[in-house]
């Protein structure tokens, strides 16, 4: 009995073992089931290292993306060619898109080759600090204005401003004096020929049995050397105009390619436009575009080249470019031209300061006088504000 009650206990005793011999316990702890609570810097070494391994197998395992250079600013796009019109043939489908941009080069204007450089040569020899005043007496502005000019309100553009109308030419040297006309004659032409296109120019021939006087401008702009971004805001000075002439191959001096132009959008955006050989940059402005009634658009002040050429016996930049202005007087009044052949138009031609005529509810702008809008264009900085805006119906 004795021995019946030891091997029982024996038994009892061994039972567990023998169990777990069948069906084995858990396994030790490992790291991958362990999850003791470790402490703060154990806890950031940790996340480090496997963000540290996370990272490593993702590039290993994906190529790293291609990188995106930046778009390209507006003023590192490379110069575009704006349409081509020829005085000898004119394409109506050419000056529809000139309509519609505001500017466009001229061939057959009869400008010979040479004569742009000789007139730029005879005009940088004139003393431009000597003509400020003379400046503002024949853009038209009055004494009180002169002396705001004097009282710190100047700018170093336009360096000169000439009449090139018959009679008044003495103060322009011989090439220059040639160079005036023959863009004079073209620009006349150009504002014909917009004339003859009633669906994207004028209505009427502006300048026909005299009703308007035209004016002609020689404006000379200082260039700053290796200017290759766009002129900066409120630098240059502007002056209202029908449409302007710029010779694109005088910045170009001797070199075989002319350089290209800087040209303000209607929306205050600069464009960089390239050259043609031979060819006339014409853009279109504000008197233009209220005549047009707004069928065409134009350009905010003039064109300015992109860079100014070297004189190769001074090593120095030229200092001037030239553009030839066709406007009016300064007693003219700016209005939608309407039809000729209108003839209740015709009786409200007189009223044109009123506003009046029978196509008056049709007008996009209302009557202004030049007096007024050249003085607020000559000193407002375009880039900012439209200065038609407020003439706008």
């Amino acid at each position: 009995m004795a021995a019946s009650s030891s091997s029982t206990a024996a038994t009892a005793m061994s039972g567990p073992t023998s169990r777990a011999s069948v069906h084995p316990g858990p396994p030790p702890p490992t790291p991958s089931n362990h999850h003791a609570v470790p402490s703060s810097s154990a806890a950031a070494g940790g996340t480090d290292a496997a963000l540290s391994a996370f990272l490593h197998r993702l590039l290993l395992s994906s190529p790293a993306p291609p990188l995106r250079s930046p778009p390209a600013s507006r003023s590192q796009a490379p110069p575009s060619l704006p349409p081509l019109v020829s005085l000898h043939a004119p394409d109506p489908c050419a000056l529809r898109d000139a309509a519609d941009t505001g500017y466009f080069h001229l061939a057959g204007h009869g400008v010979p080759s040479e004569l742009p450089s000789s007139a730029l040569d005879e005009l940088s020899r004139i003393d431009a600090s000597a003509r400020s005043e003379s400046n503002l007496r024949t853009l038209g502005f009055s004494e009180e204005e002169e002396e705001h000019e004097a009282d710190g309100g100047a700018e170093e553009d336009p360096a000169m401003v000439f009449d090139a109308d018959e009679g008044e030419m003495d103060a322009l040297p011989p090439a220059a004096a040639e160079y005036a006309r023959r863009m004079r004659d073209a620009g006349m032409r150009v504002v014909a020929l917009l004339s003859e296109c009633p669906d994207s120019g004028f209505r009427e021939e502006p300048f026909a049995e005299e009703r308007r006087k035209p004016r002609c401008l020689v404006w000379a702009s200082k260039v700053s050397s290796g200017e290759a971004a766009p002129p900066a805001a409120g630098k240059a000075k502007a002056y209202p105009y029908v449409v302007a002439l710029h010779c694109q191959w005088e910045a170009a001096g001797q070199e075989a390619t002319p350089a290209s132009s800087w040209v303000m959008d209607d929306g205050g955006e600069w464009t960089a436009v390239g050259a043609r050989d031979g060819a006339l940059l014409v853009t279109i402005g504000d008197i233009a575009q209220v005549w047009s009634n707004g069928r065409l658009k134009k350009v905010r002040g003039m064109a300015r080249p992109t860079v100014a050429s070297k004189d190769a016996r001074h090593g120095e930049p030229d200092r001037l470019s030239v553009t030839v202005l066709i406007t009016l007087h300064m007693d003219s009044v700016i209005s939608p031209l309407v039809p000729s052949s209108d003839a209740a138009a015709e009786e409200g031609r007189d009223g044109e300061a009123d506003g009046a005529g029978s196509d008056r509810d049709e007008w996009r702008f209302h009557s202004f006088l030049l007096e007024d809008y050249a003085w607020r264009v000559y000193h407002q900085r375009l880039q900012f504000k439209d200065p038609l805006v407020r003439y706008r119906i």
